[in-house]
């Protein structure tokens, strides 16, 4: 059982008291229950005591109206006993009017006494199942029955004596008429008699012998175990069934009508109605054991006793739920906040920085814990405990709510740092003040600023420092590259053609590496930045592809680029920076991959409101890269060890890992030695959600005729037919087994059918080659056939729409503006005689009149806003350099566009050029596209 009252620590007093209420409230609700099933008990006992005495009230009632019947038949029969003046012969024989008068003998006075027995009297005898006796001390008057069965041949019974019943009647009362007396043995008998003559020693007798089993019969179905017919001393007469055990202290004691239970040495024997009978006093006693009353009491105990065991199962689970959910939670949260005082006492006392708390409305200090006392002194009331810091504290506490801060040096030298905070402790407002020694954390301040600023100054002058190598080693580069890009275009044999291939592939590298070192360089400055601009990114990876193609075909290796049909049309992001990991990652799985092939995914990863993510993969099927080299690729100038490879810097890996972190992207790879690299760079863009589908740039193809994609990769005849899906074709898969019914009214997409068999096609094709151009031109081999490049599939939805409007291009590309003179008046202004004569060059050879300047002023004096179509302008030179040429210019009204020229490839002097007012910006060295592409877009408007 749980205890009453729980042993509980003084700390636990209320814990323990709510227990205790607990459990005594469950206790007290167990005595009412206890209570109300005892009260129905009761009331069930009280409801069935009272059918019980109903019952014998009815049984003693039947038994007064049996015995009063009988009694008053005899007081009739010996009230007819009369004197007869003369006896007749016959004594049995009836009279006229059917009374029959019995001879009783002569009385004390001599007289005959008749009995006069009518035939009324004769049948209530009968009806009442008595017989009449006549008992006599007369020698003369045997005993003999004057009515009942048999009255001839059966005797009376002997115990029947004169003397009996005069003895047994002086016994009795004097009141008393008629006499009751029952004979002991088996065969109990109950005799009603009276004398049949006055006077007080009579010699006759009337006795009326009763039916024991009519008695019985009286008594029997009752529903009670027995009836017990007592003598006027108590003594038990006469049972009806069984016999009755009652105490006989009890029967003795019972001399008037009573009720009750029959108690005996204290315990309780069962219920007993008495009641008085006749006139001689006798009593009637119905008995029910207690058995019986046990028993009819049986089911509402046992109902009790399962409602209580429900009841304190309930109550019990109640109480243990209560306990757990309330009281031991309750306990629990207790014992944690006590330990959690003590916790923040220690950790106060511990703690690593002074601690008071001080109260506002005295000042007094309330908790200190030992450092506080170590810095400020023992004694709270002097020293550094009353120092400017408190009246500082108590000036800002009273201004401004929160946590404030305040400096103050102790008399030791400390020089100490003061938080505070108004709060409240015990009841009062209060002031929190921490204290933390800040002497020492000043000095490595001091000592890390100082730091900071020489490595910001070494950083700068580090930047500076590439920054100008990178400008001065790019302008005798351009006149390398400027050369060797015009010695391509005269007539060479192959041995100069050969070195002067190799000319370029290694300045290539060199500028590539100077590149990379200023990506570098801007890293680690923190001044790497983004350009956010629009582009396409189907349009973005197929013009890599592209750049790369022609390296890719000098070794045998096959590229191909595959992109998503569900790429947003338009996404804002920085294009260069995504081209420049890409072309990062190309360069190098061409670079590492000797057979086999090349593929660029551009995939939607996912699409949300405002924002898409987009997925760059590049997978090469070259020597892999070990496992345990590929954590730390990505770190610079980390190079895979491979005895075969050893150019390059390690750089491009570096700088597209951290391009793309500063998309907020991811670069990832996965590699296998000898199966080959797949680098994913999952990077994030913009997408105007009210413009996203309008691609004015778009091809506009039409649902008929069909066209049927043809190509040894299942994965980009998937993209390409939704992609022609997407633009309006109705485009299907070419399946060899099953050739289509309509070929001679549909369009052929066949890609690379050099590596197939040839296929006899009736309609239009569209060939689709990795040396093909981007505009579509006749296929010789083939009539009503294109050839378009195999890495764009927008060149080849173009050449698809040129089928189904029936409009061939001629045998051979129609001249592009790449290959077109441009005719432009170019104003040069170049400090710098090489790259002055190659940029001349350059603009001579792509159709262009030029005048050369030496430097700005002298560009100045030549200009004519009539002259000149174009001024193209070195930024860094002397007496004028080109920021301020084009202020000049501007200044004079002059509207020609302004193209700037330098070294420096940082994004801050492409700023600069723009804000001055320049249109264009060139980094050095300049190639000839890129010099046609910015005099094309510039004076046209159409980007090349």
């Amino acid at each position: 059982m749980y205890r009453i009252l729980p042993q509980r620590s003084r700390i636990d007093a209320p814990i323990a008291a709510a227990t205790a209420l607990l459990r005594w409230l469950s206790v007290c609700v167990l005595l009412c229950l206890l209570g109300a099933a005892g009260f129905y008990l009761l009331a069930q006992l009280s409801g069935n005591v009272s059918q019980y005495r109903r019952d014998m009230n009815a049984t003693a009632y039947r038994a007064q109206i049996y015995f009063d019947r009988r009694e008053a038949l005899l007081n009739y029969l010996t009230d007819s006993v009369v004197e007869s003046a003369s006896l007749r012969t016959d004594a049995h024989s009836a009279d006229d009017v059917g009374v029959r008068q019995l001879p009783l003998g002569a009385g004390r006075d001599g007289r005959e006494l008749s009995l006069l027995l009518s035939a009324r009297a004769e049948r209530t005898l009968s009806e009442l199942g008595a017989r009449l006796v006549l008992v006599s001390d007369d020698p003369y008057v045997p005993r003999r029955w004057l009515h009942g069965e048999h009255p001839l041949t059966t005797p009376p019974p002997p115990e029947l004596t004169a003397s009996l019943l005069r003895a047994h009647a002086a016994s009795t009362g004097p009141d008393v008429q008629v006499y009751w007396l029952v004979t002991s043995g088996p065969q109990r008998t109950v005799y009603l008699y009276r004398a049949a003559e006055e006077g007080p020693h009579p010699l006759r007798w009337l006795v009326l012998v009763l039916d024991p089993q009519a008695l019985t019969q009286i008594t029997d179905g009752t529903g009670m175990v027995g009836v017990l017919l007592a003598d006027p001393q108590g003594r038990p007469a006469l049972f009806s069934g069984d016999d009755i055990d009652l105490p006989g202290g009890w029967l003795h004691a019972q001399h008037n009508d009573a009720f009750s239970f029959i108690w005996d040495f204290g315990f309780p024997q069962g219920l007993a109605l008495v009641k008085s009978i006749g006139q001689d006093n006798w009593h009637l006693v119905c008995h029910l054991p207690l058995r019986t009353v046990l028993r009819d009491l049986m089911l509402p105990f046992l109902l009790s006793l399962l409602c209580c065991a429900a009841a304190m199962a309930t109550l019990y689970v109640l109480v243990r739920r209560l306990d757990r959910q309330l009281i031991q939670p309750a306990q629990q949260q207790h014992r944690q906040l006590l330990e959690s005082f003590d916790f923040g006492s220690t950790v106060i006392e511990m703690a690593p920085v002074g601690i008071c708390v001080l109260r506002l409305r005295d000042g007094n200090v309330m908790v200190e814990n030992q450092l506080a006392r170590d810095w400020l002194g023992a004694d709270t009331l002097h020293g550094d405990w009353n120092g400017d810091w408190r009246r500082a504290v108590a000036l800002s506490t009273a201004s401004a709510r929160g946590v404030q801060s305040i400096e103050f040096k102790t008399q030791a030298g400390h020089l100490l740092q003061v938080l505070h905070a108004a709060t409240r402790y015990h009841g009062d407002d209060v002031l929190l003040c921490v204290f933390s020694d800040v002497s020492r954390h000043r000095q490595i301040q001091e000592a890390l600023s100082a730091a900071k600023q020489a490595a910001e100054e070494a950083n700068q002058a580090k930047s500076a420092f590439v920054a100008t190598m990178s400008h001065e080693i790019r302008t005798p580069l351009y006149g390398v590259l400027g050369t060797l890009e015009l010695l391509g275009r005269t007539p060479l044999d192959a041995r100069q053609a050969q070195y002067l291939k190799t000319i370029q592939q290694s300045s290539s590298v060199l500028l590539q590496l100077i590149s990379d070192v200023l990506d570098v360089s801007k890293i680690e400055s923190g001044q790497l930045t983004l350009a956010v601009r629009t582009f396409s990114p189907m349009a973005l990876g197929e013009s890599v592809v592209l750049g790369y193609a022609a390296a890719a075909a000098r070794k045998q290796l096959q590229i191909l680029v595959c992109t998503d049909p569900r790429l947003p049309a338009q996404v804002s992001g920085d294009a260069d920076r995504i081209r420049q990991v890409l072309g990062n990652l190309l360069s190098n799985a061409i670079k590492f991959t000797d057979a086999g092939r090349i593929v660029l995914r551009v995939n939607l990863v996912a699409r949300e409101a405002g924002s898409a993510t987009i997925s760059w993969q590049v997978t090469d099927t070259g020597i892999g890269i070990p496992a345990a080299e590929q954590p730390r690729l990505f770190e610079p100038f980390m190079q895979v060890a491979n005895p075969l490879r050893s150019d390059g810097t390690g750089l491009g890996l570096s700088i597209s890992d951290h391009l793309v972190r500063l998309m907020n992207g991811e670069l990832r790879l996965v590699s296998e030695p000898g199966l080959g690299s797949s680098f994913t760079a999952i990077i994030p863009a913009g997408v105007d959600e009210d413009g996203q589908e309008h691609d004015t740039n778009a091809p506009k193809l039409r649902s008929h005729p069909p066209v049927y994609v043809r190509t040894a990769h299942t994965e980009l005849a998937d993209s390409a037919c939704q992609w022609l899906r997407r633009w309006g074709a109705t485009a299907y898969r070419y399946n060899e087994d099953m050739p289509p019914l309509d070929a001679a009214h549909a369009i052929l997409l066949d890609s690379d059918p050099h590596d197939r068999v040839p296929l006899a096609w009736p309609g239009p094709r569209v060939t689709a080659l990795a040396t093909g151009g981007e505009l579509a031109a006749l296929d010789s081999t083939h009539p009503n056939s294109l050839i378009v490049t195999l890495h764009s599939i927008s060149a080849i939805a173009e050449a698809v729409a040129l089928l189904q409007q029936g409009m061939l291009a001629s045998p051979s590309p129609l001249p592009s503006a790449r290959d077109s003179a441009l005719g432009l008046r170019v104003l040069v202004a170049e400090d710098n005689p090489i790259n002055r004569v190659i940029l001349k060059e350059q603009l001579e050879m792509l159709g262009c009149t030029v005048v050369t300047a030496v430097d700005g002023r002298e560009a100045l004096a030549q200009f004519t806003p009539e002259g000149f179509d174009v001024v193209l302008t070195d930024i860094n030179m002397p007496q004028l350099d080109g920021l301020s040429l084009v202020r000049q210019l501007r200044l004079q009204g002059a509207a020609v566009p302004v193209i700037g020229a330098s070294a420096n490839a940082t994004p801050e002097d492409r700023e600069r050029c723009l804000a001055a007012g320049m249109d264009s910006y060139l980094v050095k060295p300049i190639n000839l596209c890129v010099l046609r592409s910015a005099l094309t877009e510039l004076t046209t408007g159409v980007q090349t």
